[in-house]
């Protein structure tokens, strides 16, 4: 009955953790694929463009949250509340004036994923 309601007390067992999460881009479905190492604070995110695996550092690890930013051109900063399993994306970039600027905010549903199931969808 706890692997049902108790999601935090399944992610805390396993250090590492398969996730599947996807949002709506106007009438298109984005599905993320990412593994949250706990033991290591490193989230890998399966970039399929690139047909690889990106590691990004925790930045906030608790009972409840994980979050982590990705550094490219901007910063995307992700959050995943482990209750809900709602996942939020934020891309953050700065203004001329050197002010910070949010360019665009969604929210994704997850899941989690057997190792199995993870590698079926990546590759890896």
């Amino acid at each position: 009955m706890c692997l049902m309601l108790c999601p935090v007390e399944l992610f805390a067992n396993n250090h590492s953790q398969n996730l599947s999460c996807f949002h709506m881009e106007n009438e298109n479905r984005v599905d993320n694929y990412w593994r949250i190492d706990s033991s290591q604070k490193i989230v890998s995110y399966w970039n399929e463009s690139q047909n690889a695996i990106e590691n990004y550092k925790v930045t906030k690890l608790d009972n409840k949250t994980v979050a982590w930013n990705q550094m490219t051109n901007q910063l995307t900063v992700f959050v995943l509340d482990k209750y809900t399993m709602r996942q939020s994306g934020t891309i953050i970039s700065s203004t001329s004036e050197g002010r910070s600027e949010i360019k665009k905010r969604w929210f994704a549903d997850c899941v989690f994923l057997s190792n199995e199931e993870f590698n079926a969808k990546t590759g890896n």
